[in-house]
C-alpha cells in the first residue's frame, strides 16, 4: 500500500516516499548526533551520507524531470511526422476527388466513358 502525501493527502509515487524518508533519516541523524554532543566530530559520517542522499535526490529530480517533460524518442518523431503526412496527402486527395466528382451522372461522360465528341 502506498503512503499518503503528508501536505496533499494523495498517495506519494513511491520514489518520492523513498527520497521523503531518506530526507527525513538525516534530519534525524543531525539532531541525534547533536543531542550527543558528537555533531562536529561526525563530519566524515555525514559526509558519506550526505553524498548518498546527494546520488538518491539528483536520480529522482532526474526521473521527475523526465516525467514533467517526456524525452521524445527521434525515431518515434519521425514516424508521426511520416503518418501526419501521410493523414494529410490521403485528405488532400479525398479533397481533389470530391471536388472533381465523377461526371457520368451529369451525362456528359467522364474519363472512361464511351461518349466521345462525336457521339
Amino acid at each position: 500500500m502506498r503512503d499518503r502525501d503528508h501536505e496533499t493527502g494523495h498517495d506519494a509515487h513511491p520514489e518520492e516516499e523513498r527520497v521523503r524518508k531518506a530526507l527525513l533519516a538525516f534530519a534525524d541523524l543531525i539532531r541525534r548526533l547533536e543531542g550527543e554532543g558528537r555533531l562536529p566530530r561526525a563530519t566524515p559520517l555525514l559526509l558519506s551520507r550526505l553524498g548518498d542522499l546527494r546520488r538518491l535526490l539528483f536520480e529522482f529530480e532526474v526521473r521527475y524531470t523526465e516525467r514533467l517533460l517526456p524525452i521524445e524518442d527521434p525515431v518515434e518523431r519521425e514516424s508521426r511526422r511520416i503518418v501526419r503526412e501521410a493523414l494529410e496527402r490521403e485528405r488532400e486527395m479525398l479533397e481533389a476527388w470530391e471536388s472533381d466528382g465523377p461526371d457520368e451522372e451529369d451525362g456528359e461522360g467522364g474519363p472512361g466513358s464511351d461518349a466521345g465528341p462525336g457521339s
